[in-house]
């Protein structure tokens, strides 16, 4: 078995686009599976001829993405070599997403997208929320939710029993993923006991901006980390992880940061509510004064308490290894090829 990954991007500053690829690769390496990964830049796309004889070479094309001229030339190739396809969407047909240049997207889905979805074998879905918005697109796509994972080896067995009255925001420097509110949030708060360290991609400049009173704050903005390793490392020195985002179809950084020992704080826009269930964490709405509650109540939590949230986040973990997904993922493949 064979299969080709195609993502526009291939690079770890595009965040979930990246870590979504590699994590899919790193499940095929597990069942000893050939693949090869093509991205926009890439020597094979760009040679026509080598693109066509790569794909003729695979069993089965897993595209990632949506809606753009990358996404559409492969999809039409792999259409005509009659190959077995394997769409993730990446989010784009979140109502979020599809809520932003409307008019542009209402023509494209009912150009092309909802045709190639439709003809897609397989709709790979990375959660039950995911798969719901997109029956309610259209009922008759043949998802699957295929989760994605950790390696077992990254996830932590001791469980840190200090409080060193730190927080960290790991993802894209973006207003989708509520930076913009945390950090007025945290500024409000004046807290001088707990620092915010900020990580990410993007326009720090921007966010700066956004602090005012510097003296009665600590808001700091670190240089991005893009390896697993170096995340894990990263995280064992804080209390939580916070994400006030606006949409999330899957969030893997919040899956690295349960793995680490790490109480998680976002919103109800992920699919994360086993983190409120399991004690694991905080799951808020998106709004600036519900962030502001909840962080002056973490603020005050007994170390206890922290210890609890610990113990339950790496619990949450231990359910999506990369070991224990792989026969999912395989099994879904072999069931493709056979049918």
């Amino acid at each position: 078995m064979k299969i080709c990954f195609f993502s526009e991007y291939y690079s770890p500053k595009y965040g979930g686009q990246y870590a979504s690829v590699k994590g899919t690769v790193d499940i095929c390496k597990l069942k000893k599976l050939n693949y090869s990964i093509i991205h926009k830049n890439s020597k094979t796309y760009l040679d026509k001829k080598k693109l066509e004889r790569t794909l003729k070479s695979c069993d089965i094309v897993h595209i990632f993405g949506g809606r753009t001229l990358f996404y559409v030339n492969i999809s039409l190739l792999a259409l005509r070599l009659e190959k077995k396809i394997v769409v993730h969407p990446m989010g784009f047909y979140e109502p979020l997403s599809l809520s932003q240049k409307r008019l542009k997207k209402f023509l494209a889905w009912h150009a092309y997208q909802k045709k190639f979805l439709t003809r897609a074998n397989i709709v790979h879905c990375a959660s039950q929320r995911e798969e719901n918005h997109l029956k309610i697109l259209n009922k008759n796509f043949n998802t699957v939710i295929l989760p994605f994972g950790i390696h077992k080896n990254l996830i932590r067995k001791k469980i840190q029993k200090t409080i060193s009255k730190k927080c960290i925001y790991f993802s894209r420097l973006h207003k989708k993923k509520g930076l913009d509110i945390l950090i007025k949030a945290w500024q409000s708060l004046s807290n001088t006991e707990w620092t915010l360290d900020i990580v990410g991609y993007g326009d720090q400049k921007k966010y700066k901006k956004l602090i005012k009173n510097k003296k009665n704050v600590k808001i700091n903005f670190l240089k991005p980390v893009s390896q697993v390793s170096q995340k894990n490392k990263l995280f064992n020195n804080y209390d939580f992880l916070v994400l006030p985002t606006l949409n999330e179809n899957f969030g893997i950084v919040i899956l690295e940061s349960l793995a680490s020992g790490l109480p998680v704080l976002t919103t109800n826009e992920t699919p994360w509510s086993s983190i409120q269930k399991n004690n694991a964490g905080w799951i808020i709405n998106y709004s600036l004064i519900e962030l502001k509650l909840v962080l002056s109540e973490i603020f005050k939590l007994k170390k206890s308490e922290f210890i609890k949230k610990r113990k339950n986040a790496i619990k949450i973990a231990n359910n999506f290894s990369k070991e224990k997904l792989s026969d999912l993922y395989f099994k879904t493949y072999q069931r493709l090829l056979n049918s």
